[in-house]
């Protein structure tokens, strides 16, 4: 088997990236490995991987989960069957978690493509309220791993920044985008496969749909559940306050506190 061309999307959780990675999938006929050095055994349905992926994420953990030549490999190898099993020669790694330094994979890899998806941080954080993902939320209210990846992203060329509100309000200029920077052929039909694919799918976590789910009728995008204390702690950071006022987003406390 020959080793596939190895797409990246760098993001935090409850950012669109399962959206937009099996959206691409789907349109230009790639394989998805999501998560694949994640905690998570995805050996069976329905991602059914190969017995690799357990091991990979095993070995990642034993070496503090900085990349080396171990891990590169096995990594490598574990991609290389997924792509042959779903049959295609890319496939697109999905990593919304910090498990992965990029300087890492463009040092070990620099062949490989990176692009980064960043959701306005206090619109990710009342996602994770709204699910009762409160297991999920680093203390304090996430800030530690937020600004670790604010700070990954803003070191990227503008080329690989996407946004999430620019994948739900122009996608066809977001997939235009992000398929650009990964230096992927693609014409109008695969934009508008893209597109309905995004229309008709809602994902619930990473590869898990349910069917006839409106991706529209987005449940954090109609309650806010975020406790005072978590705005007013992202507001008042210097990091990411300062962050939410450079980039535009609104700095107003009352459109993300909980209503009570």
């Amino acid at each position: 088997m020959s080793t596939p061309r190895v797409l990246w999307l760098f993001s935090m959780t409850r950012s669109g990236s399962s959206a937009v990675t099996y959206a691409s999938a789907e349109a230009l006929g790639f394989a998805v490995a999501d998560e694949p050095f994640g905690p998570w055994d995805r050996t069976n349905a329905p991602y059914s991987y190969p017995p690799e992926q357990v091991e990979l994420h095993r070995l990642h953990l034993s070496k503090g989960e900085v990349l080396c030549e171990e891990t590169c490999e096995l990594a490598t190898r574990l991609l290389t069957k997924i792509a042959s099993d779903q049959g295609s020669d890319t496939v697109i790694i999905k990593l919304p978690h910090s498990m992965i330094e990029p300087r890492e994979v463009a040092r070990f890899w620099p062949e490989h493509r990176m692009a980064f998806l960043l959701r306005n941080p206090l619109a990710r954080l009342n996602s994770l309220y709204t699910r009762g993902w409160t297991d999920t939320i680093r203390e304090p209210y996430d800030l530690e791993t937020l600004r670790v990846f604010l700070n990954r992203y803003m070191h990227q060329p503008a080329e690989r920044r996407l946004t999430f509100d620019e994948f739900t309000q122009t996608p066809r200029r977001f997939f235009r985008r992000l398929w650009d920077c990964w230096d992927c052929a693609h014409n109008e039909e695969q934009i508008e496969t893209a597109v309905k694919y995004k229309a008709g799918n809602y994902h619930e976590s990473s590869g898990e749909t349910i069917k006839g789910r409106n991706p529209h009728r987005v449940l954090s995008e109609h309650r806010q559940d975020v406790p005072r204390e978590a705005v007013e702690a992202y507001l008042d950071d210097a990091v990411v306050g300062t962050f939410l006022k450079r980039v535009g987003w609104d700095c107003s406390a009352e459109i993300y506190v909980r209503q009570l």
